[in-house]
């Protein structure tokens, strides 16, 4: 649980957030585990890397609502639960959806430490929607 763990946990966020950019889907599932759970924004619920691959493949190509969007994190906060395992709490903002312009959500991703590599093994996005009470 040192501050080189709390980075490397940070940099899979980062990294995803590249890979979206480039509409890279091999990318952005590379650091999932074979049977890491996503559960996007919309409410799609992924139980495999393969499963979720095709996903992103689906919504990054040529007529996927994401193909043209990018995506930040401008806010993170992690968590150690113990030495190999830890949360995250995020803010991201997507910009060039083509069904939303913009978009705010905020996740939550379960990591684990593995043979010295930080793996996903769950991942919870929620919409963020103006004018709803909080």
């Amino acid at each position: 649980m040192s501050q080189a763990d709390e980075e490397a946990i940070r940099d899979i966020e980062l990294r995803f957030n590249e890979a979206w950019g480039r509409h890279d889907a091999d990318a952005m599932v590379e650091s999932l585990a074979d049977d890491a759970q996503f559960v996007t924004v919309n409410g799609a619920w992924t139980k495999t890397r393969a499963d979720y691959l095709d996903l992103m493949r689906r919504l990054h190509g040529p007529n996927g609502p994401f193909r043209m969007s990018t995506r930040e994190t401008p806010e993170m906060h992690v968590r150690f639960l113990a030495p190999d395992v830890a949360m995250m709490h995020s803010r991201f903002h997507i910009h060039g959806d083509i069904e939303e312009s913009e978009r705010v959500g905020i996740g939550t991703r379960v990591v684990r430490k593995t043979s010295g590599r930080w793996r996903t093994v769950a991942v919870q996005n929620t919409d963020v929607r103006p004018g709803r009470r909080h």
